[in-house]
């Protein structure tokens, strides 16, 4: 199986702690979508032996195209490429832009499950973040939502300016009132270059605390679950059998192909495992959307290993210390090592280990998942001190696939 991701670098404005590619002219949706194809046609023969299972829209802001553009799209990808019966097409759509009248388009055109950008239901809230949609239309958004689609999810946004911890429960639980069948809760991320961090770094605004998100998260996991919501992610939560089976494939490591300016790929050539990405320019992307690329990685046993480390203890499912022997022959020898360090993650309360030798982190140990996975992490000197001093891949290179 295998997946597609399109990314419509279009929106109407900036929020403040954005780092996603996009543009403001939507005069030049018409040109994108041309090239957009181009590339489609021209890179279909990486999957040429694959199963598209998910298509994913994101951005941008993949709502300001029509629908007629959307199924455009989706018309070019099942003549192109090989599709499963059961296929999960998400489309990403801020709340403003959620009429009926689009909805019916979006699902005539095949899309099956919608992901709302709300962010908050609090009007102070959404200032701060600068979304244009108000607390209103996120609300009706997903009423709307609900009415044409079965399969809807909402993002939220916790550690805004000002926010306190009263506020953030407030927010889950008017998600909760309106019963979305999956929630993505987000920390705020000051990220270089944004107008946030700018306006931080000259003492405009507050960078969010560490220690209040800290709570938020937990908080978030507590009331989430207790209505009935898995926790089946660091920062995801969905009803029974309604996971993004899209996104759960980059945790998977499935291969996808992403296209559009800025959009990531990975799949497996000549037994290899390569992720490639194209440049963040939309004019560079119009010019020649099959020269665009800027980014293209080979990855070594150890990329794959720390890869696997990282995706797998950020999921419910845990870290099979089984299948990192089984899959790269320096594993052992470098888990042994890490023995005093995961017993001190154990007495910390940040992991527990099942019967079956897998590592799965407790709610407090997700607060802190990246840390306690780059612990986790081999070197290349580590590597080539391991036993026979010459590590060699170990995955297969029949399907690149551990």
């Amino acid at each position: 199986m295998a997946g597609l991701y399109f990314h419509v670098p279009f929106c109407r404005r900036r929020c403040c702690y954005c780092d996603f590619y996009f543009v403001t002219n939507d005069a030049l949706i018409e040109r994108f979508l041309v090239a957009l194809e181009a590339e489609v046609v021209g890179r279909a023969s990486l999957f040429e032996s694959e199963i598209v299972s998910t298509i994913y829209f994101g951005g941008g802001t993949p709502s300001m195209l029509s629908g007629k553009q959307i199924e455009r799209i989706l018309s070019l990808v099942e003549k192109t490429f090989r599709l499963d019966s059961d296929l999960e097409i998400t489309l990403e759509a801020n709340p403003e832009d959620l009429s009926d009248e689009a909805l019916r388009e979006f699902s005539q055109a095949g899309v099956s499950r919608l992901s709302v950008g709300v962010q908050s239901f609090d009007e102070r809230k959404l200032r701060a973040l600068s979304r244009e949609h108000s607390a209103s239309q996120s609300r009706d958004g997903i009423e709307r939502a609900h009415r044409w689609f079965r399969n809807v999810g909402l993002d939220l946004i916790f550690g805004a300016e000002g926010e306190t911890l009263s506020d953030w429960r407030r927010d889950l639980e008017t998600a909760i009132e309106l019963s979305p069948e999956h929630v993505s809760a987000y920390s705020l991320t000051v990220e270089p270059l944004t107008p946030l961090a700018k306006l931080i770094a000259r003492g405009k605004r507050q960078p969010p605390s560490d220690a209040l998100q800290t709570e938020m998260f937990l908080q978030a996991i507590e009331i989430l679950e207790a209505s009935g919501y898995e926790h089946y992610e660091v920062s995801n939560y969905a009803k029974p059998n309604f996971r993004s089976r899209h996104n759960s494939s980059y945790w998977d490591r499935t291969p996808y192909l992403g296209f559009g300016p800025s959009a990531h790929s990975f799949f497996c050539e000549n037994g290899d495992e390569i992720r490639t990405a194209n440049a963040r320019s939309l004019r560079r992307y119009l010019e020649n959307p099959l020269a665009s690329q800027d980014f293209r990685e080979t990855l070594s046993d150890l990329d794959q290993f720390n890869e696997l480390v990282l995706l797998s203890l950020r999921r419910r499912e845990g870290l099979s210390l089984k299948q990192l022997r089984k899959s790269f022959n320096f594993a052992a020898s470098h888990l042994n090592a890490l023995a005093p360090t995961i017993l001190n993650f154990q007495r910390d309360g940040l992991i527990a280990t099942t019967d079956d030798a897998t590592l799965k982190l407790t709610p407090k140990g997700f607060a802190v998942a990246d840390s306690i996975a780059e612990a986790f992490f081999v070197s290349k000197r580590a590597t080539l001190e391991s036993d026979d001093g010459n590590p060699q891949r170990t995955l297969s290179k029949a399907n690149g696939q551990p």
